[in-house]
């Protein structure tokens, strides 16, 4: 499978996965608490679903961060009212390790993927 082709599947995946939960925090969905490497991945799959507007993400009363469903909506019928804005968060090793203490996760909510030799190409 292609680079492309692997990216859509895994989009795929956590577009399903969402329709599973009204709202998640952030952590406990992107973290795989044995892989560093397949949390940054789930970062980075997540982004292409809150860039096509089927989920966003928003800050909690309590400061969390957290990420709901949402349904897209198309450009030419909402015209200016849709307010769309891009999120930069550092995600570190040490951010990680501290994430996994401070919500306890134990397990990824995302299933963690077995991957080969040929996958870190």
């Amino acid at each position: 499978m292609n680079f492309e082709a692997d990216r859509c599947v895994r989009v795929d995946e956590l577009r399903r996965l969402l329709e599973s939960v009204q709202e998640i925090n952030l952590f406990i969905l992107v973290i795989d608490p044995s892989d560093f490497g397949q949390s940054v991945e789930n970062i980075y799959h997540l982004s292409f679903l809150v860039q096509d507007g089927t989920c966003s993400v928003r800050v909690a009363d309590n400061g969390e961060p957290m990420v709901s469903r949402s349904e897209p909506s198309a450009r030419e019928e909402c015209g200016d009212s849709v307010n769309r804005k891009q999120l930069i968060f550092e995600f570190d090793m040490a951010t990680w390790r501290r994430a996994i203490d401070v919500f306890a996760i134990d397990h990824p909510f995302i299933p963690h993927r077995m991957t080969t030799r040929s996958d870190s190409r």
